[in-house]
C-alpha cells in the first residue's frame, strides 16, 4: 500500500491505513477529522511534520476510503472503538491526537476511554476548532437560536472542502450532525496529558471566547493559539500548526524521550 507521502506502508487495519510509517519516529501524532471529513483532510499537515513524528490520519467507519462501511451513531460508542485501536496500534509507543471540530471531541472522549482502561494515555491532545466538551451543550442551544443566514458562511465553508467531494459524503455530514448535536458530556476528573487548543478568530461555530474553559479539562499544560479565519482557518495556517504541535508533543515527551 502506498501512503501519503509517496513510500510503502503496511496497514495493520482500515482505522490506520494512512499511517506514515517512519521507523525511527519518537511519537505517532492520531489525526481526527471533521463531521463527515475524511482521512485526507490532514495531507497538507502529514508534509508539514518532521521526520521524528509518526503521521497517522485516521479513517472512521463510514467515511471517505471507507464509505461503504457502516457508520457509528454514538460518540462514546465510536470513542471507545477508536481507543482500542489506539491501544492496539501504539504498542506503548508514545502517541498523541489531533483532531479538528468534532475530531477534537472525538480525541477526548478517546482519552479518556484509555483513561477508564488504566491503559496509556496520550502525552498531548491538540484540538481545533472544537468548542470545550464540558459546555457542549451550550453550543449547540446557539446553533439553534441562531437564524439560518447566520450559518450560511459555515456551510459554504464545509463545501468546500476537497474532504467531501466524494460520492456520498455529503449524505455522512448530514447523518453525522445529529449524531454529535445528541453528545453529552460526562464529568470525570480532568486529564493529566497537556492540552493544545487551536481555533479561527472568525469562526461563527466555535467562538473564541469559548476556546479558554479547555483548561478546565486537565491538570496539565492548556495553550491556546488563535489564527485569521473561520471553522476551517486551517487550511491556510497548515506550516505553523506543524511547528507548534511539534514544540508542544517535544516538551510532552520529557527530557527521556525528546527527540
Amino acid at each position: 500500500m502506498i501512503a501519503y507521502d509517496g513510500t510503502e506502508t503496511t496497514a495493520p487495519c482500515p482505522w490506520t491505513s494512512g499511517t506514515v510509517r517512519r521507523p525511527g519516529a519518537a511519537a505517532r501524532l492520531y489525526c481526527l477529522p471533521f463531521l463527515g471529513g475524511s482521512a485526507d483532510f490532514f495531507l497538507p499537515l502529514v508534509r508539514e511534520l518532521p521526520g521524528w513524528v509518526e503521521p497517522c490520519p485516521v479513517e472512521l467507519p463510514g467515511h471517505g476510503r471507507r464509505l461503504r462501511e457502516p457508520a457509528v451513531r454514538d460518540v462514546p460508542e465510536l470513542a471507545r472503538l477508536l481507543a482500542e485501536v489506539v491501544d492496539r496500534d501504539a504498542a506503548d509507543r508514545p502517541f498523541a491526537f489531533f483532531g479538528h471540530c468534532s475530531g477534537g471531541l472525538l480525541a477526548f472522549e478517546a482519552a479518556r476511554q484509555l483513561r477508564r482502561r488504566a491503559r496509556p494515555q496520550p502525552a498531548l491532545l491538540a484540538v481545533s476548532a472544537t468548542h470545550p466538551p464540558h459546555q457542549w451543550h451550550l453550543m449547540t442551544a446557539g446553533l439553534g437560536a441562531q437564524p439560518l443566514h447566520r450559518l450560511v458562511p459555515l456551510f459554504r465553508e464545509l463545501t468546500a472542502q476537497r474532504a467531501l467531494h466524494v460520492s456520498g459524503a455529503n449524505a455522512v455530514l448530514k447523518r453525522e450532525v445529529s449524531v454529535y448535536l445528541r453528545y453529552r458530556h460526562e464529568d470525570e476528573a480532568p486529564l493529566d496529558c497537556p492540552i493544545s487548543v487551536f481555533g479561527g478568530r472568525e469562526d461563527t461555530l466555535v467562538l473564541v471566547d469559548a476556546l479558554g474553559a479547555w483548561a478546565d479539562l486537565s491538570h496539565g499544560r492548556v495553550r491556546e493559539r488563535v489564527y485569521p479565519g473561520r471553522h476551517f482557518y486551517v487550511d491556510g495556517q497548515w506550516p505553523d500548526i506543524a511547528r507548534s504541535l511539534t514544540r508542544d508533543l517535544r516538551e510532552a515527551l520529557g527530557p527521556s524521550r525528546e527527540p
